[in-house]
């Protein structure tokens, strides 16, 4: 693809996500929740995409960063609430539990990077894999996290509904 193209493509999804993000108010509630999931697996398979495409590794820990980062972002966000954060402060709570969340998951990054920073192939492939299992294991067990039945009750945020749609969708970047 020319980058020209890329570009053309990157303001065409752009425009959608405007788009969605301005009649999501007047949206029915399946077809926006069936829209905020397409949106996620497309950001997981941009970055299978970056990693087996461009530099041709062969990683499975894709669903252990992810889930490392969605647990630790619930987590702050249901402790804010629980301690009685005050309405107007929840977009900034929220943003924090994102970036907190997105931090703990390249530290994870990390952690299986540096013992795995020579492997190549199939061996890179069974060390993801274990680190995704491993991940899996320890979230099932960990009780503050709700061990096997998982966080109770995400929280209902009492926010305006402008905020409600804004963080219900991506922001995709622009190229320089």
């Amino acid at each position: 693809m020319n980058p020209g193209g890329a570009k053309r493509w990157l303001l065409a999804a752009l425009g959608a996500v405007t788009l969605l993000h301005l009649l999501s108010g007047h949206a029915n509630r399946y077809y926006l929740g069936v829209s905020i999931d397409i949106a996620i697996n497309v950001i997981l398979a941009v970055s299978l995409n970056l990693i087996n495409g461009h530099t041709g590794q062969f990683s499975l820990g894709h669903c252990g960063f992810m889930a490392v980062g969605g647990y630790v972002s619930a987590m702050i966000t249901i402790a804010a609430q629980k301690a009685g954060l005050p309405p107007p402060l929840a977009p900034v709570a929220f943003a924090g539990a994102l970036a907190a969340g997105g931090a703990f998951a390249a530290l994870a990054g990390v952690a299986v990077g540096i013992p795995s920073f020579r492997l190549r192939g199939d061996y890179l492939a069974i060390v993801t894999l274990g680190f995704g299992e491993i991940i899996r294991v320890f979230f099932q067990t960990f009780e503050p996290a709700g061990a096997a039945s998982g966080l109770k009750g995400p929280p209902q945020h009492p926010w305006p509904s402008r905020w409600k749609r804004a963080s219900s969708y991506p922001f995709v970047p622009l190229p320089n």
